[in-house]
């Protein structure tokens, strides 16, 4: 089955559509953003570590410490994160996982592929983290508007 992305990067675009500080505080931990996102705490520890050292995260040490954005939200693309996680070259390869596939010696997909792959690194590259955080939060006003009515 093809996967759009690995598990690891799942864990990680879910844990940071839920990394928004609470309660005035500038940072968030593991343990809160795992409850919220319903995600395997200690994988997601892993996974936050490597966010640290990718970039995208700087860790808050002492007591109450946890994680925060290095960057804002609007500031991350969702390839950004992808590409963090799974490499750079995470769209490269043949779909249909043949090992020598390129535009002179193609699998039956390629071109087909070619074409999607181009648009689909387009489409994530414009799309933020914000966007998405955006997208939850116009959800559950929806929701919640739906549950009053």
């Amino acid at each position: 089955m093809f996967r759009l992305y690995s598990k690891g990067c799942e864990y990680a675009i879910r844990a940071l559509l839920h990394s928004a500080p609470i309660a005035g505080r500038a940072h968030f931990t593991a343990r809160h953003v795992c409850r919220k996102a319903r995600l395997p705490e200690s994988f997601t520890r892993k996974t936050l570590q490597d966010l640290v050292q990718k970039g995208f995260l700087r860790a808050v040490t002492g007591p109450g410490g946890g994680y925060a954005l290095t960057r804002a939200p609007k500031a991350i693309s969702i390839l950004s994160i992808i590409q963090a996680v799974d490499g750079p070259e995470v769209y490269g390869s043949c779909v249909m996982g043949l090992p020598q596939c390129d535009d002179r010696f193609s699998c039956p997909m390629h071109a087909t592929w070619k074409g999607v792959r181009t648009h689909l690194k387009r489409a994530l590259a414009s799309k933020t983290l914000q966007d998405f955080i955006d997208t939850i939060a116009g959800r559950r006003a929806a929701a919640r508007g739906r549950d009053v009515a």
